[in-house]
């Protein structure tokens, strides 16, 4: 009699323990959304500031911001991020110094791991970052030349 009432002490006690919540698996759990309109685009160039004139805005084909870089044969590096670096928010290469090219399009992934960009500009002259939605926690990157 014993045993038994020891069986039904444990049930109850394992079934107190379960929850109809959702279960965090690491590794599994479903990224945050990218929020577009919080984003700047942060490098050598603007001191990796918040500025204004490098806030990403809706255009036609996603969000675009416009920079006129010096063709000096010297990458500018760069990351695409929100005003307070939140690391869900904050997008970059897979590795340090990846190199990001015109009329290519790149897919940067958006985690607290996320590493500084490379862009060698071949002109002087104005270029055009568009970002777009890809899947998980990556975004899309094109930059193509501004006319």
């Amino acid at each position: 009699m014993l045993k038994k009432a020891f069986i039904v002490l444990s049930l109850l006690t394992l079934s107190a323990c379960s929850s109809t919540g959702s279960i965090n698996v690491p590794g599994i759990s479903t990224p945050p959304e990218v929020t577009f309109s919080n984003l700047y685009l942060r490098g050598v160039f603007n001191w990796w500031e918040a500025n204004a004139p490098y806030k990403f805005s809706e255009g036609n084909g996603g969000w675009q911001v416009d920079v006129e870089l010096i063709a000096d044969g010297q990458p500018y590096d760069f990351k695409i991020s929100d005003a307070n670096w939140t690391p869900s928010q904050s997008c970059g290469g897979k590795y340090k110094g990846q190199p990001v090219t015109v009329n290519t399009t790149s897919y940067l992934v958006c985690a607290s791991d996320s590493e500084t960009l490379q862009f060698t500009p071949s002109d002087t002259g104005t270029y055009r970052f568009t970002i777009m939605p890809a899947s998980g926690s990556e975004i899309r990157l094109l930059i193509t030349r501004a006319g």
